[in-house]
């Protein structure tokens, strides 16, 4: 399922923020100007990022990243603000320096020529853009249920749209597209579409779900995995999970941040 990048080792780099927008209620949406990121970043890795010169956050924040574009060095992430660093990073204007460490985490295999679905939620959404995108360049099929508590929190939805086939809406409280939970419409459309993959992220009960839809033989599920990271590289060991079955841990970071929907612990 992973491929490892061992030929790329990460970058410690310094980044330009080229544009920066809030489209959706608590999310932060930028476009970094950094050559190294744009040209090696493959699906599924990440960045460890810092806006700020003092100790206060210690510690980088972790980001997927949504989008690259070698031609013009650019590359493209999607931010929750949800504590101080990220509030600092919502802080910064267009121009701004961010310090960068990256590309991390193991590459996600690109299906080609392949059906497969994305079942991602909230801010879990900007972890499968870039592999939407690779997959449908390489003559996968790509379709996208896109789940929020309303609206405006349908972070990645034009991106997203833009990568699928087909995109199905749906919000908890019935405010855009379909009222309800995914998981209601999901299981026909598997039942009949006959997917090879499911890739889900941002919760934990579509996480869950993956596992069972695999476990009845109705496609392989991955999970893409989100922790608190403080290094990104394997050697805080603070985004351990537990292997299932086996015993012993993944790290997120270094192992992942995908794998395979029945080979981790979901709580």
């Amino acid at each position: 399922m992973k491929i490892k990048n061992s030929l790329i080792k990460p970058f410690l780099t310094e980044g330009r923020i080229k544009t920066r927008k809030n489209e959706y209620t608590g999310y932060l949406d930028l476009l970094i100007e950094n050559d190294k990121i744009a040209e090696h970043a493959m699906p599924g890795q990440f960045v460890m990022v810092r806006g700020w010169d003092s100790n206060d956050p210690v510690f980088s924040r972790p980001f997927d990243i949504v989008q690259v574009n070698p031609a013009k060095g650019l590359f493209r992430l999607i931010i929750k603000i949800a504590g101080k660093g990220t509030a600092m990073l919502n802080s910064l204007r267009a121009g701004s320096r961010l310090l960068i460490t990256g590309p991390l985490g193991n590459p996600v295999e690109v299906p080609h020529g392949e059906k497969i679905i994305l079942l991602v939620r909230g801010a879990g959404a900007a972890a499968v853009v870039y592999l939407a995108e690779s997959a449908k360049k390489a003559g996968t099929e790509v379709f996208t249920f896109l789940s929020a508590s309303t609206r405006n929190r349908l972070v990645c939805r034009d991106y997203l749209k833009d990568a699928s086939n087909d995109i199905n809406i749906i919000t908890d409280d019935g405010s855009d597209g379909y009222h309800g939970d995914a998981r209601d419409i999901l299981e026909g459309f598997i039942n009949k579409s006959k997917p090879d993959r499911i890739y889900t992220c941002g919760s934990k009960r579509f996480a869950r779900f993956t596992g069972e839809l695999e476990k009845k033989g109705l496609t392989k599920g991955y999970v893409f995995l989100e922790s608190y990271m403080a290094c990104g590289m394997g050697d805080c060991h603070g985004c351990a999970v537990k292997k299932r079955g086996s015993g012993g841990y993944f790290l997120v970071c270094k192992d992942g941040p995908v794998f395979p929907v029945n080979s981790v612990e979901l709580d």
